[in-house]
């Protein structure tokens, strides 16, 4: 019996079946691979080196914007190849986008070393008054080097808010291993990189004079 001479419902089915086999066909096609997500952490045990931070008195600390390098803001995790190459990963993936991972995983390891009712993510809604400060953070490079080294290059600048006056300018690069190719390695080194850069944010903010 031809296609023609079923109802219309009998049709339709057959229709849907078609073009449903194809799509199913694709699927199962072998090779493929599932997406891996994975997550910049927060890191809970982190102590200020040397002199203990001091703030002034009522401050408050808004931790952003984190602006990163183009190349890096994608889902795909990006590391370094030869020379100048780079390296996407089709099927490794930030579980949210990196310049938020950043902002969140900072917030909470510098309010983990100030204070956590002083410290939030900017910007936020609020008026700024005479004790609020800024972090505003720049990446300048965030990647795996294909040699084993995950680098984190940083400039960041503390304003008071309330002027509009920075108060200091910083910049720093921090490495540590990682394995070339594992990216649950890259992910977790990261993490730890972060850690040492909130240090240097909360060291950052010792002994501002806000009232001046």
């Amino acid at each position: 019996m031809s296609l023609f001479h079923l109802r219309p419902l009998g049709r339709y089915l057959v229709i849907l079946l078609l073009i449903a086999l194809p799509v199913a066909a694709c699927g199962g096609l072998p090779g493929s691979a599932p997406t891996n997500f994975y997550i910049l952490q927060t890191t809970s045990e982190l102590k200020t080196e040397g002199t203990p931070v001091q703030l002034a008195d009522g401050a408050t600390v808004g931790i952003g914007p984190v602006q990163i390098p183009g190349y890096a803001d994608r889902p795909q995790i990006v590391t370094f190849g030869s020379g100048s190459a780079i390296n996407v990963s089709d099927f490794d993936h930030w579980a949210e986008p990196l310049s938020d991972a950043i902002k969140r995983v900072l917030t909470s390891n510098v309010a983990n070393l100030v204070g956590a009712e002083s410290v939030f993510s900017y910007p936020a809604d609020f008026r700024p008054d005479k004790q609020s400060l800024q972090v505003a953070v720049n990446v300048i490079d965030i990647t795996e080097t294909g040699t084993g080294v995950a680098r984190l290059s940083v400039r960041w600048h503390v304003k008071a808010l309330y002027d509009n006056k920075v108060l200091s300018r910083h910049a720093k690069i921090y490495e540590t291993p990682a394995t070339p190719g594992d990216y649950n390695s890259y992910a977790k080194a990261l993490s730890q990189l972060l850690g040492k850069f909130a240090q240097d944010i909360a060291a950052s903010l010792n002994g501002l004079n806000l009232s001046s």
